[in-house]
């Protein structure tokens, strides 16, 4: 891929013409700016340089991504500078989950903004391919923030695997503070209307925590999608390895944090290291790296929306790997102490213990990762930590690493069921799988099933105090053919509550990784599409046992198939776009949700 090699981009040398002008006019304009050569420098075509292209999630309205724009400037002066490249800056556009949920209050989440929110990941991923088609690109850089930018980035790496290509993620949030002087972040502020409705705050605390949670740009600062898929690409080998772990801001909350700028410098070098030897990001990702990213998804407590994610990205690099592969690094320490299962924030794991390498490190030394995966870097992903800290173990209480010999959890809080173990008596509700995220002192929950369609509707019982311990709330026609919103409003009512290890929720919707409590998600067959869920009745018995792993409702046989014989998919009209398109194409949750049939 050097100028021995013919480029992509030679495509507009060979067609002369408007093409070749076009090319150069945007490549004279890009250079008169102030972060690559300055209003005054002169434009020097070099057509044996590469076309580089940095694409991130851009807008005003994205506060996770707003600081982007800055790293994206400083990546394309650093390859000016110091390669005499000019590179495109592209913003794609990017859904913030915390806007769209805000939405579901008044409405029905599957038809309103959250309905938008697990497609967006494809609409992302294929603006970021289009971009990279349309201009011939010959390499490229993704700028990654809220958490269907790193599903939505981490796909389009898989789809773009014959070009050099690098991640690096934006960044985590830093932590809030109340006018009390108190520290307060996004899980504050979900579980604040719980906590208001139970009367542990007062209106004018819950106003406190809802205006200074989030202070700057930053991803969630708890161990949500964001920074869990975060630290999955880094594992995986394709992403600036430290980014997923650095905060986006200085504590100031007004500058870009200065190691974050000196990480977009990173992911320049490596992608001229990579460009240079002819490397592409297909050549790095194998099935050792995912066998290290299942580990790694259950060492940090990730969340349940990356057992949607890695299969879909799997497949577009062509590795075999899905939800038994998941399920068989399961038994692995959780040894991550980060909300929601435990105290601290990513920041936290940062400045307290050094971020993500000597996390990294010590699960080599303890022989939980393969240490020979490869990396954007052209080492192993041993090599890339072998100067990383070792954690110092003091007190499991302060320590944000844990030890394997006193971890947060001796095993994974995500539980992967599959199997029909449906027999005369009783019937499984998952008879194509689903995911438990088990609460440590609650795997195993049995009682009457509170059933609603709509989540507003299971949220208003639950403030005002009309679902009782030991309760199993059903909530159904929550699918991935309906939208699958993330429910975390009603997680979080639950959390503020103080009931979420007294309660649990099963649904075939999604939950966020901000979510906490004895969980079921991704019911497959959704109710939708006529599954078991869809025939449990209010009252009906539920039983959940993550020991044993097994969903089921204590009803006969016999009486489940008159059930289905009666079952009629409720009136639903989604919107026209992007939402109607995918209702129709979309596959299971279980096979990644991709939007077109498996090859």
């Amino acid at each position: 891929m050097s100028s021995e090699k013919q480029k992509r981009s030679d495509f507009f040398s060979e067609m002369r013409g408007c093409t070749l002008t076009m090319k150069n006019g945007w490549m004279r304009q890009a250079v008169k700016t102030d972060f690559r050569g300055g209003k005054d420098a002169p434009y020097l075509p070099n057509e044996k340089s590469p076309i580089v292209m940095i694409l991130h999630g851009g807008g005003e309205t994205n506060l996770c991504n707003l600081h982007h724009r800055k790293l994206a400037e400083e990546m394309a002066s650093h390859l000016f500078k110091t390669q005499g490249w000019v590179t495109a800056i592209e913003p794609v556009a990017a859904v913030t989950d915390a806007i769209s949920m805000g939405h579901s209050y008044e409405n029905d989440p599957r038809i309103g903004a959250m309905g938008l929110s697990l497609f967006s990941r494809e609409i992302f991923a294929s603006s970021i391919v289009q971009q990279v088609e349309i201009n011939r690109v010959d390499a490229v850089i993704i700028i990654t923030g809220c958490d269907k930018t790193v599903a939505g980035g981490m796909l389009a790496a898989s789809w773009l695997k014959d070009l050099p290509l690098v991640l690096v993620h934006g960044g985590t949030i830093r932590t809030g503070c109340s006018l009390a002087g108190k520290s307060i972040q996004i899980e504050t502020a979900v579980e604040a209307a719980g906590r208001l409705a139970a009367g542990e705050i007062t209106k004018d605390e819950y106003e406190d925590i809802i205006l200074n949670a989030l202070p700057s740009p930053g991803g969630c600062g708890v161990m949500a999608t964001s920074n869990t898929l975060a630290v999955l690409a880094s594992t995986l080998g394709i992403s600036v390895f430290s980014s997923a772990s650095t905060p986006a801001m200085d504590s100031n909350h007004v500058d870009v944090f200065a190691p974050k700028i000196e990480e977009t410098r990173q992911a320049a070098e490596a992608l001229v290291r990579m460009w240079n030897e002819h490397q592409t990001v297909g050549d790095i990702v194998d099935e050792r790296s995912f066998s290290n990213v299942a580990t790694m998804l259950h060492a940090i407590g990730g969340s349940t929306n990356a057992v949607i994610h890695l299969p879909a990205i799997a497949e577009g690099f062509g590795v075999p790997f899905g939800l038994e592969e998941i399920r068989a690094k399961s038994d692995t320490p959780v040894l991550l102490n980060l909300l929601p299962a435990g105290k601290f924030v990513m920041v936290d794991l940062y400045e307290k213990a050094g971020g993500l390498p000597p996390l990294t490190r010590y699960m080599i030394e303890q022989g939980l990762l393969d240490p020979e995966a490869k990396t954007i870097t052209g080492k192993t992903i041993g090599a890339d930590v072998t100067d990383a800290p070792f954690p110092e173990f003091q007190d499991p209480e302060t320590d944000v690493i844990r030890s394997v010999e006193s971890p947060l959890k001796a095993k994974s809080s995500l539980v992967i069921v599959k199997g029909d173990h449906s027999n005369e008596t009783t019937a499984s509700i998952a008879t194509r799988g689903c995911v438990f995220k088990v609460n440590a002192q609650q795997r195993i929950l049995e009682g009457p099933a509170r059933v609603f369609d709509i989540e507003n509707d299971a949220v208003k019982e639950v403030l005002s105090g009309g679902i009782n311990d030991g309760d199993i709330i059903v909530l159904r026609y929550q699918g991935v053919s309906v939208g699958c919103p993330e429910l975390l409003r009603l997680t979080a009512a639950l959390t503020g509550m103080g009931n979420d290890s007294r309660i649990a929720v099963v649904t075939d919707g999604r939950l966020s990784g901000v979510s906490r409590g004895t969980l079921v998600v991704h019911v497959e067959p959704e109710a939708w599409k006529g599954g078991p869920i869809a025939l449990i009745n209010e009252g009906d018995t539920v039983r959940l046992d993550g020991d044993t792993e097994e969903l089921f409702v204590r009803v006969r046989a016999d009486e489940m198939a008159q059930r289905k014989s009666a079952w009629k998919r409720p009136e639903l009209t989604l919107p026209r776009g992007t939402m109607r398109i995918a209702s129709q194409i979309v596959r299971p949750l279980e096979e990644g949700a991709l939007w077109w049939p498996r090859d």
